[in-house]
């Protein structure tokens, strides 16, 4: 923190994580394959990410918790359940329909 309160924003640790998964293809659940040494420092990264991400929201005084839920239900709103996303009509009909959602 400099000496206006203000912080500088670490985006390099953005891209140390993405590093990680530029070679890998598609990430299956529970990462078979992995070595246990891959997965400990996919978790050291992820937390350097996450402990930026929140600090910053601190800093700039957003509530992540509420912009988070608020996103939820945007993404609902954007992408019903119940919508064949592998249908490119139906992704494209249900663009936009997010602009009467209230702020949570």
């Amino acid at each position: 923190m400099n000496e206006n309160g203000g912080i500088r924003v670490q985006v390099g640790e953005v891209g140390e994580l993405s590093e990680i998964f530029q070679w890998k293809g598609e990430v299956e659940k529970g990462l078979p394959g992995w070595k246990e040494d891959e997965k400990v420092h996919l978790g050291e990264e992820l937390s350097d990410v996450l402990l930026n991400v929140v600090r910053l929201s601190d800093v700039c005084g957003i509530d992540l918790g509420k912009a988070a839920l608020r996103k939820l239900q945007l993404n609902a709103i954007k992408y019903p359940a119940d919508v064949d996303y592998t249908n490119n009509y139906n992704i494209k009909k249900n663009r936009g329909a997010n602009s009467n959602l209230p702020i949570v």
